[in-house]
Order: C-alpha cells, then sequence, then structure tokens
C-alpha cells in the first residue's frame, strides 16, 4: 500500500513539474512567433556533404577489403608453394612489410594450419582482427631457411590395450 501511494505522489509531481515547464515555455514561443516564426529542426536525412563523405569512406572500406582479400589469395599461394618445397620461398616484395618480415619464420605447421583455414579466417589473421589457432599473430620472426623434416612414423609400444585385443588362453576363437 505504501507503495502505490508513493507513486501516486510521484506521478502527481511529475504532472505539475510538466504543467510548469508548459506555462513557462509559453512567452518563449510567443516571442519565437512574433520575431521569426518557431524554430524548426534540421530537415530529415543528412546533409550532401555527409552523403558525399559516408560515400567516399565507404568506397575506400570496399577498397581495402578488396585489397587484403587480394593479399590473403596471394599469401594462400605462397604457403602452398613452401609446403611443396619443404621449406620458405622467397616473400614477395608487393606483400605489406609486416607480412613480409613475419611469413618467413613461420613452421611448417603453422603453415598448415592456415592453408586449412577458409579464406576469410586467413584474411582477417594477415589483418590482425583475430587470431587463428596455433598460429603465432603478424609479427617479425626470425627468418628460417629450412623446415625440419617430419619425424618418421614409429609403430607405438604394445601396452595395456594388447592384452585386451589378444584371445586369452585356451579360448582361441571365442
Amino acid at each position: 500500500m505504501l507503495k502505490s501511494i508513493c507513486s501516486a505522489i510521484g506521478a502527481a509531481f511529475r504532472a505539475a513539474i510538466s504543467c510548469l515547464r508548459v506555462v513557462l515555455s509559453i512567452p518563449g514561443r510567443l516571442l519565437g512567433s512574433v520575431f521569426g516564426g518557431p524554430l524548426v529542426g534540421p530537415p530529415p536525412g543528412d546533409s550532401p556533404l555527409v552523403e558525399d563523405l559516408a560515400a567516399r569512406v565507404a568506397a575506400e572500406d570496399a577498397a581495402v577489403a578488396n585489397n587484403s582479400r587480394k593479399v590473403a589469395e596471394a599469401f594462400w599461394h605462397w604457403l602452398m608453394d613452401s609446403l611443396i618445397a619443404d621449406g620458405p620461398v622467397a616473400v614477395p616484395s608487393w606483400f605489406p612489410r609486416a607480412i613480409k618480415e613475419w611469413a618467413p619464420g613461420l613452421t611448417a605447421a603453422e603453415a598448415e594450419k592456415l592453408v586449412s583455414v577458409e579464406k576469410t579466417d586467413l584474411q582477417s589473421h594477415l589483418r590482425g582482427l583475430f587470431a587463428v589457432p596455433g598460429v603465432r599473430k603478424v609479427q617479425p620472426l626470425p627468418s628460417v631457411t629450412a623446415w625440419p623434416p617430419e619425424p618418421a612414423y614409429v609403430e607405438p609400444a604394445q601396452g595395456w590395450a594388447a592384452q585386451f585385443a589378444t584371445p586369452a588362453p585356451g579360448r582361441a576363437g571365442a
């Protein structure tokens, strides 16, 4: 009950303030109408200058996105060439400086991970928007001249699982 009494008092107070605001604004509105009409806000929509600026920004954003897409595609091809050659090949001179300093330091495992991700993920990693798991971010890395060979496959030692894979003595074929 106390809550409803407090809310009724608050509503009455807000209504009184609203009425007072309307009464106090009457002289200002009368003077405004006498000396040139009411003040009107700006027209809806943006001015031509703002629209032109927005169009230029959108065009530049599209150009940056297109450029980073081209760099990501070329970098993917560079990764494939490096994997085929079993080591980093020469980095194209037109790559951005950050990528030219980063690419020769990648390991074979990182190159394989970058080749296997989606093109948009590779593009985002190169731009620094988010990282591909297991791959270092784009930063200067010491160059690697050749990737170490992969270790030869070694047959795993027979452990406790081998006991259950073979039949028990006296139960052959059962």
